[in-house]
């Protein structure tokens, strides 16, 4: 019976990791999501330096979460976003309004489909 109750609660922790992870990605991913959409929305202001400072410190988040990222996540998937940040801050630095607006929806994408992944569906369990 003891043997039951330890597998319970191995069980537990190891749900309750997830759910936390997930919602970690969530809260995370969801941050980034709407700092880029800022940055975008300075862009169409002409304010290009704002966004690309913005963006900057979105990446430098992103960066400061490596290890838990690399360590949680499919290595392919960060991979994409880390070019994805450094795609979007390029164009910003060449103010090109239409690669740009391309590449930061598509970084957007990327980030809402990475905290996605985690969460706990029917979709993600089969």
């Amino acid at each position: 019976m003891r043997r039951l109750w330890i597998s319970v609660g191995i069980l537990l922790f190891l749900l309750g990791g997830s759910l936390f992870n997930a919602w970690y990605a969530k809260e995370l991913t969801g941050g980034m999501e709407q700092r880029l959409r800022l940055a975008q929305q300075l862009t169409e202001q002409d304010q290009w330096e704002q966004a690309l400072v913005l963006t900057q410190e979105v990446y430098d988040q992103w960066e400061s979460r490596h290890f838990y990222l690399h360590a949680t996540m499919r290595h392919s998937d960060t991979d994409q976003i880390l070019r994805g940040f450094r795609t979007v801050m390029e164009y910003l630095r060449l103010q090109e309004p239409d690669q740009y607006n391309a590449a930061n929806a598509d970084l957007i994408t990327q980030l809402e489909l990475l905290a996605e992944m985690e969460q706990p569906s029917v979709v993600n369990v089969l």
